[in-house]
């Protein structure tokens, strides 16, 4: 899609600890623009899954500035904030058999309300997010008897039925086998697309961030150590000095660019 170049979200300085004397993010700043397809490329415990939390509106004692186009996120009700940014979290551990098609329907909540009864616009929004992400073929199957990949597609189905303008996606293809993972994210890619929403994502895999994002946005230790496009930024020194691992830059017949590992630094 072609890119808007005003902010959707605009990050100056955020900061933010689970305790005072250890802070997880150290003073982010950044702008994701209307439209954007951002990967978040981080190791275990670079602050990837906290900087989303913040984003959704579950972190609220936060310092420094994060505006949704022009408001103040903390500012914001959660109502307002869900109709504006749906998040399919990491994990996501099921306590209730719920249908597949009620735990889709949840992604409507900020339109329904706790106690409201869904309308015809929410049940049409239901069965197209299910009919999207391919949930359609187990909406009537209790949630908790999915299978990982079965999961994961109900759960981008459910953050879809939010309607909403912006995407977030924390590690998408975690715990997925290698067939699923494809699955799963070239879905994420066709959404944005054809959706028109503003995607973020966070990976582990510098590869899937070649193949899946248009910029990259890459942190270590609760800070930002490069911005930009994925094929400009990601290099051998950058995984070296941030992953602990040493890889070789090898071009396939495509003439794409692939990362293969060689050794743990």
């Amino acid at each position: 899609m072609e890119l808007n170049n005003a902010p959707h979200i605009t990050i100056r300085d955020l900061k933010f600890g689970y305790s005072k004397d250890s802070l997880v993010l150290k003073g982010l700043s950044c702008e994701i623009k209307v439209g954007e397809k951002v990967a978040i490329l981080g190791h275990n415990g670079a602050g990837k899954t906290t900087f989303f939390n913040v984003l959704a509106g579950l972190i609220r004692n936060y310092e420094g500035s994060v505006k949704l186009n022009d408001a103040e996120l903390k500012k914001l009700d959660r109502c307002g904030i869900a109709r504006k940014i749906a998040l399919v979290p990491q994990k996501h551990e099921p306590l209730f058999p719920f249908l597949t098609r009620d735990f889709i329907l949840m992604g409507r909540y900020s339109s329904i309300g706790l106690f409201g009864n869904p309308s015809d616009k929410d049940l049409h929004s239901v069965e197209k997010a299910a009919q999207e992400t391919g949930a359609d073929r187990f909406m009537d199957r209790p949630y908790n008897t999915l299978s990982g990949g079965e999961m994961q597609l109900a759960l981008i189905a459910r953050s879809l039925a939010q309607d909403s303008e912006i995407l977030i996606l924390d590690e998408p293809s975690t715990h997925l086998d290698f067939r699923n993972r494809f699955i799963v994210m070239d879905l994420v890619k066709k959404i944005s697309e054809t959706r028109k929403v503003t995607l973020l994502m966070s990976l582990h895999e510098p590869n899937d961030v070649l193949h899946f994002a248009d910029r990259v946005i890459v942190m270590s230790d609760g800070r930002i150590v490069a911005d930009g496009k994925p094929y400009e930024v990601i290099n051998e020194k950058l995984l070296a000095d941030h992953f602990g691992i040493r890889v070789k830059a090898i071009s396939n017949d495509e003439g794409e660019l692939v990362f293969k590992a060689i050794a743990a630094i």
